[in-house]
């Protein structure tokens, strides 16, 4: 199709709109248009007010032109008045490496009377332990009980350790056990490897009349304890399985410790098993048990001048003393 001269006055007219457009242009020169970034004659940011974000191994970005939008990434907030959400750490304990919890002890075979007992909350830094007399509370409730008149050592022979495990429930808990002061320190020095092993305790109380009197001689009820996976130490007490002797246990002079009865049975010279059988011929590696004189567990205590009546003819696992 061929095309139509235009009339005069539509000439004149898009002659005159050219004329405005070139002037608006003229006038806007130099002036930033939003998204660009202005030339080298502008203005940098004010550096008291902006910080510079780290070189980006990515394309460039523009330089912020205005100070309110040149926070770091970090202390950017996301809303009035709140932080950037961070991803959640897992609480550690004060052993480096060691979560704050454990996973708890599947049940095998037979169990102690209280699986789960509630033990007191681990205070302070790895295994915090603390030797000490013992104190007044604790002695009145030991008196008629794990000590009586007669007993070969009395109160002031006597010292209180009491130190961090972890528990069979996973979590780190408190414990405390009465020695003889002679091995106080090596005590505590043991129960200290046992902690940093991760050696599982399943509870550690003193003897006292918490337990009750013994059915076959002087002495709290250790029988009540071993049933109980109780970890303790002194108990005046006659050795156990051979009450009509009379013969002082080591316990009896605070020089012996017994740990994690249930899992580290004591089989007697008349063949019972105390407290139960099933762990007396399951000596691999488990948790809570010892499994022989090289092992880690039981080293922590040989190490300290502690024997170990594992070895001993009449097997007691549970037992480590200084005689």
């Amino acid at each position: 199709m061929t095309s139509r001269p235009r009339p005069a006055s539509v000439a004149l007219a898009s002659a005159s709109l050219l004329t405005v457009l070139l002037a608006g242009c003229g006038a806007d020169a130099g002036q930033a248009r939003p998204g660009v970034t202005p030339s080298s004659t502008a203005p940098a940011p004010s550096s008291a007010s902006s910080t510079t974000e780290p070189p980006s191994t990515t394309t460039s970005r523009p330089t912020p032109s205005s100070a309110a939008r040149t926070t770091t990434r970090t202390a950017a907030p996301t809303r009035a008045g709140t932080m950037p959400r961070t991803k959640p750490t897992r609480t550690k304990s004060a052993v480096s490496g060691q979560p704050g919890t454990l996973a708890p002890v599947p049940a095998t075979g037979p169990q102690p009377t209280v699986r789960f007992p509630r033990n007191n909350p681990a205070e302070g830094r790895g295994a915090n332990a603390v030797v000490a007399p013992v104190p007044d509370a604790l002695w009145n409730r030991m008196a008629g009980y794990s000590w009586t008149p007669g007993c070969p050592v009395g109160r002031s022979s006597l010292r209180l350790v009491t130190v961090n495990f972890w528990g069979f429930d996973g979590k780190r808990s408190r414990g405390a056990v009465v020695v003889n002061r002679s091995v106080a320190s090596q005590s505590a020095a043991a129960f200290t490897r046992l902690y940093d092993l991760r050696f599982r305790v399943r509870q550690m109380r003193p003897m006292d009349s918490t337990w009750g009197h013994n059915p076959k001689g002087p002495g709290a009820n250790d029988y009540a304890a071993m049933d109980a996976d109780n970890t303790s130490a002194f108990n005046c007490r006659y050795v156990g399985g051979e009450e009509a002797s009379k013969r002082w246990s080591n316990h009896a002079y605070g020089t012996a410790i017994d740990v994690n009865d249930f899992e580290n049975p004591y089989l007697a010279a008349n063949g019972t098993v105390y407290p139960d059988p099933y762990w007396a011929r399951r000596r691999s590696p488990a948790p809570g048990v010892f499994t022989s004189s090289s092992s880690p567990a039981v080293r922590a205590f040989t190490s300290q001048g502690l024997r170990w009546g594992g070895l001993w003819a009449q097997p007691d696992y549970q037992h480590f003393d200084a005689r």
